[in-house]
């Protein structure tokens, strides 16, 4: 197995920024965050579990309170949630695993027991069967038939929460049958449909995302960047040749990245190349029971210039500006064949917008109606129930990073309401 760098840097980045979250405690510990929430229609008060996405982090890691995943500079969302009336917990998974991986995180968090891979799954992908011991630790107090649980995934955690489900309600069989002495995790014996009351994926990648597989479109945006910025003519030569160079340096390491092959299996950026990721999907069940709400976004619109698709710079965080124009030049076939076309081009800066509606193949409905507590009486379990698509980038849900702002966590209360309206 080669070194996966990439996986290497990405775990470096992240004990940068978690290092950096508690020099920030001072600044921004008083920021307040206050929501007002409508329980008029509620017909439940089902635990809200809040799973972050890729690089992500919870709020049971030191310093969460500097820079919380959760609303980011805008404040503590999760505070405000729950200040509001909704009781909600936010785990740690590691920021860099795999779908299942998380999954099995998930779980013993939630429970209070032990990390179990899995014998199978620990075998074949080469790492310890055991992780971090949780037992008497449960972020849950009870969990259950009885107590359910409402998860909400953003990005990577939209799939860590559909495959936890599909774990709990049909187990893992291959698990199963290879532990033979009474130690296969309750997580594989399946059975527990009815601990989970509904999902919600915020911008989540459930297909993958082209911005690891597509090197074509990062070329492409970096000859049109070239020209566009040559064809300015107050620029005089000397600085457009340190323009090039610079778009040279940054492009260079995104051409690597949207290779299709610096990462290795069980790590979650192979996870999120479309390939492995429909292979995933595979394993993966829609329960009849639950309810599934997808919150989709896009951040595109026609450049003036030229009507290539760019950022829409009103709805955009500057962190993902550069990156929306990548994926909108979405135009390929993978190596297994899935055409990637132009419905795959309006996308949020990390996602496209075509993956974060459901699984390919899931029983899918699609409203265009806003979430409330009157859309609660029309949905039905068993199917991702997909709402208008949101005008924003990648975090808009989490507050938006360069440009905070609760544009997005309003939202999301607003699909807490419609959530807690249902029996």
């Amino acid at each position: 197995m080669h070194f996966d760098y990439i996986t290497f840097i990405v775990k470096k980045f992240n004990a940068f920024v978690l290092a950096v979250m508690v020099l920030l405690i001072p600044f921004t510990k008083n920021n307040h965050v206050e929501f007002t929430a409508d329980h008029s229609a509620d017909q439940s008060n089902y635990t809200f579990v809040m799973v972050h996405g890729f690089q992500g982090w919870g709020e049971d890691v030191k310093g969460y309170e500097g820079l919380p995943y959760w609303g980011l500079f805008n404040g503590d969302a999760l505070a405000a949630y729950r200040a509001a009336g909704y009781t909600c917990v936010a785990p740690t998974l590691d920021p860099v695993s795999s779908v299942w991986d998380h999954a099995c995180e998930l779980y013993a968090k939630l429970k209070g027991t032990r990390v179990d891979y899995g014998a199978v799954h620990s075998e074949q992908c080469g790492h310890d069967r055991y992780g971090e011991d949780y037992t008497g630790k449960g972020m849950l107090d009870a969990w259950d038939s009885e107590h359910k649980i409402n998860l909400i995934g953003h990005s990577l955690g939209g799939p860590t929460c559909i495959m936890l489900v599909s774990l709990l309600a049909k187990g893992a069989p291959e698990e199963v049958a290879a532990t033979t002495d009474g130690t296969v995790s309750d997580l594989f014996t399946g059975g527990k449909a009815d601990w989970v009351h509904s999902v919600t994926g915020l911008a989540a990648v459930y297909n993958g995302t082209s911005l690891f597989v597509n090197r074509q479109a990062v070329q492409d945006t970096r000859e049109y960047l070239r020209s566009r910025l040559h064809s300015i003519q107050l620029f005089p030569l000397v600085l457009r040749a340190q323009i090039d160079l610079l778009l040279d340096a940054l492009f260079y390491a995104l051409e690597d990245i949207t290779s299709g092959t610096v990462a290795d299996p069980d790590t979650a950026v192979y996870d999120m190349q479309p390939d492995n990721a429909l292979k995933i999907n595979e394993t993966i069940d829609t329960v009849s029971s639950v309810y599934y709400f997808s919150v989709i976004q896009d951040a595109t619109k026609p450049s003036k210039v030229d009507g290539h698709l760019v950022a829409d710079t009103d709805v955009s965080d500057p962190l993902f500006v550069l990156f929306v124009p990548i994926l909108a030049r979405t135009n390929m076939v993978t190596p297994n064949g899935l055409v990637m076309d132009a419905e795959w081009v309006p996308n949020d800066g990390c996602a496209n917008t075509i993956s974060q509606k459901a699984p390919f193949g899931a029983p899918m409905t699609e409203w265009d109606e806003e979430p409330s507590p009157a859309l609660a009486a029309k949905v039905s379990p068993g199917t991702y129930n997909v709402l208008p698509v949101y005008r924003g980038t990648h975090m808009a849900m989490i507050g938006d990073f360069l440009s905070p702002n609760l544009k997005g966590p309003t939202y999301l209360l607003h699909v807490m309401e419609m959530i807690s309206a249902i029996a």
